[in-house]
C-alpha cells in the first residue's frame, strides 16, 4: 500500500529529463523523492502509533480485538454534522476523518471525487464528515478542524475542507489564516474565531466529537461509516464500514450493498 522507491526507480525517472534542462530536473526529481519518502514515513508511524492505541484499547477492555466489521449495528448521531448531496439520499456515508491524517488526505485526493461523482453528486448517497483529530497522532490537526468550522461561519466550510487536505497540513494559526485569506473570507472575524483564548466557539463541539468516536471505539482515520439515512433527530444504524485508504472498488461493493437494502 506504501510506496517505496528503489534506486532503480529514481535512476528511471531521472533518465526521462531532456538534456537541456538536465540538472533543474535531476534536482526536482531528488526533491520530490524525498517528499515522498517522507510521506511514507509518516504512514508508518501513524500505522505503529494506531496499532498501538487499538492494543491499549482492547486490553484495557479486557478483550482481544473484535473480528469482523466491529461497527454493524451500532448506531452514531449525525444532526448538525457538515454534509453534501440529497438530504432524501437512501444511504448516508459518514467520513471519520482528520486534517492531518496522511492516509485521510490521499483518501480525500484520489477516492473521494470518483465517490462524489457517482453516488453523491447522483443524489444516491448523502455525504457527511466528521471531525476526529487524534492528538497522539497529530498533535497540531484540532486547530484545522476548529478553522474549517470558523470559514463555515462565513459559508465557507467545504472550500476550507478542501483547503486542508490539499495544502501541507498547517501547524500555527498564521498558516491557517492564509488559507482563510485565499478564500477571501473576512479575516478579522476569522481570526477572531480561531484564536479565542484556549478554544474558539467551535472547539467544545469538536471535543464532543473527539469523544463520541472513541465512545463509538475509532481507533484511526480513516473510517467511512455506512447506513441507511435516519429520520431527523435520528442517529444512524450503521450497516458497513471501510476502515483505512482503501481501494475505489472496495467502497462501492459496500455503498452498493446498502442502497441494495435500503430499496
Amino acid at each position: 500500500m506504501l510506496l517505496r522507491l528503489t534506486s532503480v526507480t529514481v535512476l528511471a525517472l531521472l533518465s526521462l529529463s531532456p538534456p537541456q534542462s538536465q540538472s533543474d530536473d535531476i534536482a526536482a526529481l531528488r526533491r520530490e523523492v524525498q517528499a515522498l519518502k517522507a510521506q511514507q514515513q509518516s504512514m508508518e508511524r501513524d500505522l505503529q502509533t494506531i496499532k498501538s492505541l487499538l492494543q491499549s484499547l482492547a486490553q484495557g477492555r479486557g478483550q482481544a480485538q473484535p473480528e469482523g466489521d466491529p461497527f454493524v449495528n451500532k448506531a452514531i448521531a449525525i444532526d448538525g454534522e457538515p454534509t453534501k448531496g440529497n438530504a432524501a439520499a437512501k444511504v448516508t456515508l459518514v467520513e471519520v476523518s482528520d486534517y492531518h491524517c496522511p492516509f485521510c488526505r490521499r483518501q480525500m485526493t484520489q477516492t473521494l471525487p470518483k465517490l462524489m461523482a457517482e453516488y453523491v453528486n447522483s443524489g444516491k448517497v448523502k455525504y457527511v464528515f466528521v471531525d476526529y483529530p487524534i492528538a497522539q497522532l497529530h498533535p497540531d490537526a484540532f486547530k484545522s478542524h476548529e478553522a474549517a468550522a470558523c470559514a463555515g461561519d462565513q459559508g465557507k466550510y467545504w472550500q476550507m475542507h478542501d483547503l486542508l487536505f490539499t495544502n501541507s497540513p498547517a501547524h500555527d494559526a498564521s498558516q491557517l489564516s492564509s488559507s482563510a485569506n485565499m478564500l477571501s473570507l473576512d479575516m478579522k472575524r476569522f481570526d477572531a474565531c480561531l484564536n479565542n483564548g484556549n478554544g474558539g466557539p467551535h472547539a467544545a463541539a469538536i471535543r464532543d466529537s473527539i469523544a463520541r468516536m472513541q465512545e463509538l471505539g475509532v481507533g484511526g482515520t480513516p473510517l467511512a461509516l455506512i447506513g441507511i439515512t435516519p429520520a431527523p433527530g435520528t442517529p444512524m444504524k450503521i450497516v458497513s464500514s471501510v476502515y483505512g485508504a482503501k481501494p475505489y472498488p472496495e467502497f462501492k461493493s459496500a455503498l452498493d450493498a446498502a442502497l441494495a437494502q435500503a430499496k
